[in-house]
């Protein structure tokens, strides 16, 4: 089967956030191309061929298979400035701010869940001088793109379509190569998110309270928050440096936006924890801020809780109750709770560790399992549906089939359109 359209065009369409943020650079960087008037740097090959490494666990081992490698990914970082130039010349495609800002939303939620927990990646972005507002920042500019090049693809491809005729061809040429149908599993679940107790509450904020008590009462606030402050937000005795209304939560800004200098607000909770906020300086609409941090995360009893609830929810669907009507009812996954739990199909060799071992031979549609502990929670699981590994035929996987012949059909466009811009752009090869 064709490669490159075909592969591209999947890629392009179906990962929007396969783009690093561009980062602030110590040194001088090196343009190893010139499309139009955009550029290519060295440090963004290096970072696209790192992303594909970690998402893709493919690490080449020869220098023909590293330069091979480079070659292929030089080449789609080419095709999507290719399109974002066409994108940008086509004043018939926008994107709205609202869908910006969920994909970015999208996007960092991906990030963290590279992260052992959100503590962890709160860390981590105070480790390096960030909040979550500041890292989307960072990321807006290669979103918005995505999002147009995503944008004008989509609508050339729109009226694509093929003939009963095509996918009879298709089939006939590709028999051997199409990939078979994985083994797969349509899975319901009930998340149960570990949550802090009302006693856990009421304990940090008291904490807090004393603690801002004994600022007010003359402690040295930057020594407070360097003894007390969780997930790293201590450094630097909880200095922030200075920042702007946006660059911070709502809850956040309200309260530390209603000081004056060498004032000390309130203790104020925010998704992160409970916050006392200092007043250092102001410049125009930007403060000097220092802030003491206490996370709140559930207790061992807490989580213990929670495993035995879900023992109880399991428990009671092996026993005939209503899985759909209690995932309504007690799920914590917003996203699925209105839908009974309901997942969808997942290729099993696909399906996160957690789940996979679970899952394994598991072949009985209305079946029960679980508890399972994930970072989102605990899991109680019901299958929906099964289906055994199996090759495409054509008559009984027609639909697929088709959906196939058309991919390859909107590849072959694809390569079209992007020698056909290439041949009216200017493009420096400096690599």
């Amino acid at each position: 089967m064709r490669r490159s359209g075909f592969i591209f065009l999947i890629g392009l369409l179906g990962l929007l956030a396969g783009q690093t943020a561009r980062s602030e650079r110590d040194v001088v960087d090196k343009i190893i191309v010139v499309v139009g008037d955009r550029v290519i740097l060295a440090s963004e090959l290096a970072s696209q061929i790192q992303l594909y490494a970690f998402q893709t666990g493919i690490q080449p081992k020869t220098e023909a298979e590293i330069q091979q490698l480079q070659a292929d990914i030089l080449e789609q970082m080419i095709n999507d400035q290719l399109f974002l130039l066409e994108a940008k010349q086509d004043t018939s495609v926008s994107v709205r701010p609202e869908e910006i800002e969920q994909a970015l939303d999208e996007h960092v939620t991906r990030v963290a869940g590279n992260f052992e927990s959100q503590e962890a990646f709160i860390e981590a972005l105070t480790a390096e001088g960030l909040t979550v507002r500041e890292l989307k920042k960072k990321y807006r500019g290669d979103i918005e793109n995505q999002l147009l090049r995503q944008r004008y693809i989509q609508r050339k491809l729109y009226s694509v379509s093929v003939s009963r005729h095509e996918v009879e061809e298709f089939y006939s040429q590709f028999r051997d190569s199409i990939p078979s149908q994985p083994e797969a599993a349509k899975l319901a679940h009930i998340l149960l998110a570990y949550k802090p107790s009302q006693v856990v509450e009421d304990s940090i904020q008291a904490l807090a309270s004393r603690l801002r008590q004994k600022i007010l009462d003359g402690a040295d606030f930057a020594a407070i928050a360097a003894q007390y402050s969780s997930m790293g937000a201590g450094a630097n005795g909880g200095d922030l440096g200075f920042v702007g209304r946006d660059d911070v939560v709502p809850e956040f800004s309200r309260a530390a936006f209603n000081l004056s200098v060498g004032d000390i607000s309130g203790v104020i909770r925010t998704q992160f924890g409970y916050h006392v906020i200092k007043c250092e300086d102001k410049k125009g609409e930007r403060l000097h801020l220092r802030h003491l941090l206490l996370a709140v995360g559930p207790s061992a009893a807490d989580s213990l809780a929670v495993r035995q609830r879900a023992d109880s929810l399991l428990q009671a669907a092996r026993s005939g109750s209503d899985f759909a009507e209690m995932a309504k009812t007690f799920s914590d996954d917003n996203d699925t709770r209105a839908k009974g739990g309901e997942l969808g199909w997942f290729a099993v060799s696909q399906l996160p560790a957690e789940f996979a071992a679970e899952v394994l031979g598991w072949k009985n549609p209305g079946e029960y399992r679980g508890p399972v502990a994930s970072r989102y929670g605990v899991h109680v699981l019901r299958l929906m549906d099964y289906q055994e590994e199996k090759k495409f035929d054509l008559e009984n996987d027609f639909d697929k089939i088709k959906e196939l012949a058309r991919q390859d059909k909107t590849g072959k466009m694809v390569d079209r359109w992007i020698e056909e811009i290439k041949a009216k752009t200017y493009i420096d090869y400096r690599l």
